[in-house]
């Protein structure tokens, strides 16, 4: 009996050590992906056309944006940055998952290579009458990179107005990437690919 019980102490030892080291082996990759902060984004005021632009990050440089849908290649977007509410983005991707790239000059004067970059505004779905902003998918949820680093989920509202999100000060410099992508989305009525009318990236001041 005692040599039986020393055998069944050894197996639930060895049971222990395994999943010992299962937990020193994965657990630190769960943690890290759990441990992203979540921002709410701010629903503000109405969108006006005659409002739109005004100060941004593109007071010290410009930016160009690319749609990267899982498995293709990047697609330029200039309909995100154009100060215009009349134009919208529709991702190309029934399903989530695409990405928006936003990718800084290659070069910048010296003195703007740490420029201040701490959020953006955005007007989600297509805005142009109620209908069309039920037809399509808005955001729901966004992961947000920079130069390739996950650091934070975005969720937002299902609302036409400006949604504002900040983060800790990121200082920019030549040839960064900030990348958003989209997690989840609110359904639409008639078309399963999200819209988007505007993305205002903020820094600078």
């Amino acid at each position: 009996m005692v040599f039986q019980r020393g055998l069944c102490d050894v197996a639930t030892m060895k049971r222990g050590f395994v999943w010992m080291l299962v937990a020193v082996i994965f657990l630190p990759c769960l943690l890290e992906a759990g441990d992203l902060p979540v921002i709410t984004a701010e629903v503000g005021v109405p969108v006006l056309q005659e409002l739109m632009g005004g100060c941004s990050l593109k007071c010290a440089f410009p930016w160009e944006t690319a749609a990267v849908v899982p498995g293709k290649n990047a697609q330029p977007v200039y309909t995100l940055d154009d100060d215009d509410a009349s134009t919208v983005w529709i991702d190309p991707s029934t399903m989530v998952g695409t990405r928006l790239v936003f990718q800084f000059p290659k070069k910048l004067a010296k003195e703007l290579n740490g420029t201040p970059f701490y959020g953006f505004d955005l007007i989600n779905g297509n805005i142009k009458t109620e209908t069309l902003f039920k037809a399509y998918a808005r955001l729901r949820k966004v992961e947000l990179y920079y130069n390739e680093k996950p650091f934070c989920y975005v969720t937002f509202s299902d609302t036409r107005r400006w949604q504002h999100v900040m983060f800790a000060d990121i200082m920019a410099k030549q040839d960064d990437a900030f990348t958003m992508e989209i997690l989840e989305v609110y359904p639409g009525a008639k078309f399963p690919n999200a819209a988007i009318t505007e993305i205002v990236l903020q820094g600078a001041h």
